[in-house]
């Protein structure tokens, strides 16, 4: 038995988030919402476009298992160095909620970017989102370039305004 997967056909309604600026990062009762600025750029498709032109503002709303074997966590990374070598690092998702937003607020008061969306991939079988972000963190004395947030759920959703 021959069995596909079509990746056009597997739809993860994120729209137009990608590189668009993340302003704060929430858990509450184990619901982690990543709340980003949005902007609908003319170099879409029309529909597209059309779609999403009036939205502002977009969130990603998670609830996080509780299940004791199923720790959320978000792995921070470097570039590739020259060596071809990055490095990362692992932390709990309730750390990076505060270090997330004590970079932002730092950032926003010296008018740089923000961090910035880049994707969405899952892992249905085994119950897992992964959110990828552009994001400089530091960490531990540590310079990070990056960060995928590896949650684990049964859904997510994104709720635009």
């Amino acid at each position: 038995m021959t069995e596909k997967f079509v990746l056009r056909e597997h739809f993860i309604p994120d729209g137009i988030l990608h590189d668009q600026d993340l302003y704060e990062v929430k858990l509450e009762n184990n619901v982690l919402t990543l709340s980003f600025e949005v902007h609908c750029f003319s170099d879409h498709s029309a529909s597209f476009v059309e779609k999403y032109k009036d939205f502002t503002k977009c969130h990603i709303k998670c609830k996080l298992s509780d299940e004791q074997y199923c720790e959320s966590e978000v792995e921070l990374r470097t570039c590739i160095n020259k060596k071809k070598q990055y490095i990362t690092q692992i932390v709990p998702i309730e750390e990076f909620v505060d270090l997330a937003n004590k970079e932002i607020l730092r950032r926003r008061k010296k008018d740089f970017y923000p961090g910035e969306y880049i994707g969405t991939g899952v892992g249905a079988n085994f119950g897992m989102v992964h959110i990828e972000l552009f994001f400089d963190l530091k960490y531990k004395r540590k310079e990070y370039d990056g960060c995928t947030l590896n949650l684990h759920t049964e859904e997510i959703e994104f709720i635009w305004e």
